[in-house]
């Protein structure tokens, strides 16, 4: 970048700054700007399901987001960089905050696109999903959690952790610190596709930050020797101005003018990349619960279909449905397996049951009335059998959806009158009082007394392991057993309860926020 060549000057820059203004119409539509929106949307995949492209934490996605500012700064050079006459890249803005992002908020192999544990799926403490999901988020920001393989949780506690004075002087990425020698290095997803066949072409100008994963699912940046220097962009525009004026565009000029055909593939590509990012009716979206089964012809594939067939001039988007049609990983979507994952872990119920327990209650509440166990799995409180059994061994053969039809809110209408339609034409149940004091028993505590004694500070050794199952407790003497267990989280219980639900409540609208923003739309920050 030092290297001065007869082919350069100051000479150059009247040329090249009148062309720089000339070509900002270019830039900001079709050259960069809405362009690089477009292909960033296409690049990444949906945002709604856990991805290789759709973690917590910087991943190749993100690199492709902080290229937006070009819609905001239409000087090429100075947000993307260049390659100089001498062959060498000189990074520019884009270039500078991928990797400041990169170093200080690295993805971690503790949450990856199929776990977060001990979020998602919530480790089992008070039995209530929402509260267990803010003390496993607490237990996770405060450095105090395992992940799933009992590993310290290092996701947070592996950001903001690189001195911003060794970035100064310089920083390469590469494996270090966690448990499975990865800091943001290794991508936990999986494989992330170049995309090259779409004419995306990620990290075409030099930039390393930019493009699809290497050998080993490693980082575009793995290697890279980043030194982070928020002047550099001056520098590189500066640069820009002494290289030899281009000869391309109108006439030899290196004017760039827009065209209707550019234009028009610009829009298209940018309208296919909201639906293919925001379109929330996609399988393992929040908003998508159990199957997914709305007509294929509304589905995001047809739909960027049709808009590439009313254009068959756009090769972007007919490339993407030839790829999503070979395989969807190609285009970045995520795999089956995360889809399946993610549908099971939104499946879990506010409930948080064993298989035991689960079966157990729901055969009480089966015989109180048929339909209850299907109401209220439909409804959330409950998770569907088959996706518990997903969860524990992902390798199962029971399908996704068991016959309660997992949380599906759709059918709570049908389950009512099917709830009605019961409780007038069966007969009482025999074992009413029996069958009302398993629900009872189980609703009352459904957590893990050994795990709750253990956050509240005391002595775990007071709740053996064989106390943990609700229904172990005798129901003649339920009273008894529940006063018994609360003598054994010791006489400070009443205030650690009160003190644990406190910072929980100052918690809540963090997990509000997480009910309704899919961890994939928050992966970018």
């Amino acid at each position: 970048m030092e290297t001065m060549l007869v082919d350069v000057g100051i000479e150059n820059i009247p040329v090249n700054l009148f062309d720089d203004i000339l070509n900002i119409p270019f830039n900001e539509v079709q050259g960069g700007g809405l362009a690089s929106v477009a292909d960033s949307f296409l690049f990444t995949g949906t945002w709604w399901v856990p991805s290789s492209t759709n973690l917590w934490g910087i991943d190749p996605g993100d690199s492709t987001h902080v290229a937006l500012i070009d819609n905001f700064l239409p000087l090429t050079a100075f947000t993307e960089g260049f390659t100089n006459s001498a062959g060498v890249y000189e990074p520019g803005l884009n270039y500078e905050l991928a990797g400041l992002l990169a170093a200080e908020i690295p993805v971690s192999s503790s949450c990856d696109a199929v776990s977060c544990f001990p979020m998602t799926p919530a480790n089992v403490i008070t039995g209530n999903t929402g509260f267990d999901r803010d003390i496993g988020f607490l237990q996770a920001i405060t450095g105090q959690a395992t992940d799933a393989n009992g590993q310290p949780f290092g996701l947070f506690t592996n950001w903001f952790q690189v001195p911003l004075q060794n970035l100064l002087n310089g920083y390469t990425f590469q494996p270090g610190a966690e448990p499975t020698g990865d800091t943001g290095i290794v991508d936990p997803g999986g494989a992330v596709s170049p995309e090259t066949n779409l004419g995306l072409l990620w990290g075409a100008t030099g930039n390393p930050f930019e493009g699809g994963t290497g050998a080993g699912n490693t980082m575009p940046w793995d290697g890279v020797d980043y030194k982070l220097n928020l002047l550099q962009p001056f520098q590189t525009f500066y640069d820009s101005l002494l290289q030899t004026p281009s000869t391309d565009g109108v006439g030899g000029t290196g004017v760039e003018v827009l065209s209707l055909s550019g234009i028009d593939h610009t829009l298209e590509n940018l309208l296919a990349g909201f639906i293919i990012d925001f379109d929330p009716y996609t399988a393992g979206s929040p908003a998508c619960p159990a199957l997914c089964d709305i007509p294929a012809s509304n589905q995001i594939p047809a739909l960027v279909a049709d808009i590439a067939n009313a254009d068959p001039s756009n090769t972007t988007l007919a490339n993407w449905v030839t790829d999503y049609n070979t395989d969807p990983t190609l285009v970045n979507e995520p795999t089956q397996d995360q889809i399946n994952n993610s549908i099971a872990l939104l499946q879990t119920g506010s409930y948080n049951f064993s298989p035991t327990e689960l079966a157990q209650l729901d055969t009480a509440l089966g015989n109180i009335n048929p339909e209850l166990p299907a109401l209220l799995t439909n409804a959330g409180i409950l998770t569907d059998p088959n996706y518990l059994a997903y969860v524990s061994d992902p390798t199962t053969t029971v399908p996704l959806v068991g016959e309660y039809g997992g949380y599906n809110p759709w059918l709570e209408g049908t389950d009512f009158l099917k709830l009605l339609q019961d409780a007038g034409s069966n007969p009482v149940d025999p074992t009413l009082a029996a069958d009302l004091n398993t629900v009872l028993t189980d609703l009352s505590f459904p957590g893990n007394p050994a795990a709750l004694a253990t956050l509240l500070g005391e002595s775990a050794a007071a709740t053996p392991a064989a106390a943990v199952d609700p229904s172990s407790l005798d129901p003649t003497s339920f009273s008894a057993d529940v006063s018994a267990l609360l003598a054994s989280l010791g006489t400070t219980a009443g205030a650690d309860v009160l003190s644990q639900l406190t910072a929980e409540i100052s918690a809540q609208l963090t997990a509000d926020l997480a009910a309704f923003v899919p961890q994939s739309l928050l992966s970018m920050f």
